[in-house]
């Protein structure tokens, strides 16, 4: 049975498959549902021509297996690898709602807070990969997805490991350079110098396509945007970037700069050494954006409350001025009252005074 004709299928006695998720060349992906709980997964069938090619199998299993000896929240989790009663190559997995890191590049202009909140997840994800002495070799913004979680967006979910490599037990990662149809693996816009030439490979290889997916989500160009795969591998090895600050004025700080430029650096000595080295410049960086931003903050709450102040200081100025023409009112209204009981005892006097003149008249003349 052929993965197109699936839909409908039963996987493990307990779950349906409910729809295609997407297909590839050499397999495809599906939502599959748990019949009692409704519990969702994502199933990877490979084709039947692809399930009979030794390499692809062999890739398939390491993907597995890889993704088996990892815990990390950022990186997606395997849940049953086997094949089904039919013979089809599945691998079922934790099944994420989300966007490509690809797709979001491309529909929306990043703010750099945001980017380096989602690179330093991702260089914590490849760091506990890396010390289970495997690399993914494959990284790029189609296999980095930014889902919710817990109402927090853009939590990264790190997705194929298909190209991993693992540590021999020598302690050295084996060397494995070209593929049977003679293409290097990995995607020719994110893979290191020394991947594009199919030299040997360490975890530092992650750290160049790191660099190069971050200077793409800082600037939404490809640093080195070759019409041809030839091209690109090229000036992986050879050229230099343009500066991120230039193609996207405005948008790159230049700490954020001197991280891409590190992480791309063409010798792998010269590159931060791991993941959590990364991860701590960029924190750097972020500490930085967030005092920039705290000063800018606190510049409007100093000007707000500045304002507030000259605001308030008008109010008491007329607050005062209005309750000294009150209490001048009132000393008026006082003086008036004086004036009116002034003259109202004069008159009495003066009335008084016309009265015993008559008496005192009357008396003399009778």
């Amino acid at each position: 049975m052929d993965p197109s004709d699936l839909v409908g299928e039963r996987l493990f006695g307990e779950y349906t498959i409910v729809k295609p998720l997407g297909e590839g060349t050499i397999g495809s992906v599906y939502l599959a549902r748990h019949d009692s709980i409704g519990k969702e997964i994502a199933v990877k069938v490979l084709h039947k021509k692809s399930a009979q090619d030794d390499e692809t199998v062999q890739r398939f299993e390491r993907e597995a297996l890889a993704i088996s000896l990892l815990s990390h929240p950022n990186l997606i989790r395997v849940l049953i690898f086997g094949r089904t009663d039919k013979g089809l190559l599945y691998l079922a997995m934790e099944y994420v709602e989300g966007l490509p890191l690809n797709q979001v590049i491309k529909d929306q202009e990043l703010e750099e807070r945001r980017v380096v909140k989602i690179f330093k997840q991702l260089c914590d994800a490849l760091g506990e990969a890396h010390e289970m002495g495997i690399i993914h070799r494959d990284l790029k913004p189609a296999n980095i997805l930014l889902t919710e979680k817990r109402g927090e967006a853009d939590f990264v979910k790190v997705l194929d490991f298909g190209m991993a490599k693992f540590i021999d037990n020598g302690g050295h990662f084996s060397q494995e350079k070209l593929s049977k149809s003679g293409i290097v693996y990995g995607t020719p816009a994110y893979v290191s110098p020394e991947q594009a030439q199919a030299l040997e490979l360490d975890h530092r290889t992650d750290i160049y396509s790191l660099g190069c997916i971050l200077y793409e989500a800082v600037t939404g160009q490809r640093p080195f945007p070759a019409k041809t795969a030839v091209k690109m591998l090229s000036a992986h090895v050879y050229e230099e970037p343009a500066p991120p600050s230039e193609v996207a004025p405005g948008q790159v700080s230049p700490s954020l700069e001197r991280v891409i430029y590190k992480a791309m650096a063409k010798e792998p000595e010269a590159r931060f050494q791991d993941a959590h080295q990364m991860y701590a410049a960029l924190e750097a960086v972020q500490r930085e954006l967030e005092e920039k931003r705290g000063l800018a903050s606190t510049g409007e709450v100093a000007l707000s409350t500045s304002g507030h102040r000259r605001q308030g200081g008008g109010d008491a100025q007329a607050a005062a001025l209005s309750v000294g023409r009150q209490k001048s009112s009132q000393t008026n209204q006082s003086k008036e009252l004086v004036r009116a009981l002034i003259w109202a005892i004069v008159g009495a006097v003066v009335m008084l005074i016309c009265v015993l003149v008559v008496v005192v008249g009357v008396v003399v003349l009778g």
